[in-house]
């Protein structure tokens, strides 16, 4: 029977469907990550291993599974993953189309929007200390959306998906794009305008930071950009924690240049040692801070592991899997893809 390896729980309706088709094994520890010794130990008779939460599936663990005939992630582009030396020994590795979890991080990041803006977990602090004292008062105070300008650097799925929200907020809305949208695009998303990133960091009292993490984006969003923004702006990132300058956003925070931040990815990120975002971040009462839960709703999660079981049946049917990383290995051209993580 063949021998599938899971890293880390995943949603139950996926596990069992895995367990009809396969002989499983589940790191079931939610407290910790599996270590690469345990890995390397846990894979050595697997024949397929899922692979998920940045847990990396190096040289040596590849290695280490001699009877290795596909690595399954439930991940879209599974940089974890050594790629190339996948190929070098024809294991495909798959993974989830771009588009599967677009709408849920879209939606996350609206919601990380409007909870940094009217100050949401301030407020949940401030009623819980005894302090709620007046109404009508200026003892606490949120920023409101309509009227507002938002900008979204990266108008792709997620940033278009974010714009729509916006609209129905009566936001006006701006955006920096390489490629420019078209008029009928921007009339669909609100009327929005393209704008330069000095222009749109001038001019936005809400800035959204939605880009894929490539060399061009990386560090994109810098203290000078960061320097332009109004006093009363917000900056909200769910996309990589690399494309933001955490420094120069805490320095801006805190001699109270811009108004706040709303972030839920880092630098320095899960597997590595004390994952999260610099220890002055923390200290900030105004800003929102959420552990890289852009697609934790459980039903994205589950679909997300459903079609990475999808992948995995597909194979064992001996038919292609969809969203194969590594197309090489079935005699195609590799995938030109410049996202870094």
């Amino acid at each position: 029977m063949t021998k599938i390896f899971v890293p880390q729980p995943i949603p139950d309706v996926a596990i069992a469907r895995l367990r009809e088709i396969a002989e499983v094994t589940l790191f079931d520890r939610l407290d910790r990550q599996i270590s690469e010794d345990e890995l390397v130990e846990a894979v050595t008779e697997q024949n397929i291993l899922y692979a998920l939460g940045e847990i990396d599936y190096t040289q040596r663990v590849i290695d280490a599974a001699p009877d290795l005939e596909l690595i399954a992630a439930m991940h879209m582009t599974a940089k974890f993953v050594d790629i190339p030396y996948a190929s070098t020994k024809q294991i495909p590795v798959c993974g989830l189309p771009k588009t599967g979890v677009g709408k849920t991080t879209a939606e996350f990041t609206f919601a990380l929007l409007m909870a940094t803006a009217w100050r949401l977990p301030e407020a949940d602090a401030f009623l819980r200390a005894d302090k709620w004292h007046q109404n009508q008062s200026t003892a606490f105070m949120g920023s409101r959306l309509y009227g507002k300008t938002l900008g979204i650097v990266g108008m792709g799925l997620i940033g278009q998906g974010v714009a729509r929200r916006a609209a129905a907020c009566d936001m006006d809305i701006i955006y920096n794009k390489r490629v420019p949208l078209s008029p009928a695009e921007e009339a669909v998303y609100g009327g929005a305008e393209h704008r330069s990133l000095e222009d749109l960091f001038m001019e936005s009292d809400i800035i959204a930071i939605t880009p894929a993490l490539t060399h061009a984006t990386k560090g994109l969003i810098s203290e000078d950009l960061i320097s332009l923004m109004k006093p009363t702006a917000i900056l909200i990132n769910t996309s990589r924690g690399p494309i933001v300058d955490e420094e120069a956003l805490e320095r801006a925070l805190r001699a109270g240049r811009i108004r706040g931040a709303g972030l839920d990815v880092y630098w320095t990120e899960v597997p590595e040692a004390n994952p999260g975002p610099i220890a002055g971040l923390k200290d900030l009462p105004n800003v929102v801070l959420t552990p890289h839960m852009g697609s934790a709703a459980r039903e994205t999660r589950d679909e997300m592991a459903m079609r990475t079981v999808q992948n995995i049946e597909r194979f064992l049917d001996g038919k292609r899997p969809f969203n194969v990383l590594n197309p090489e290995v079935y005699g195609e051209t590799a995938i030109a893809d410049e996202v870094i993580g």
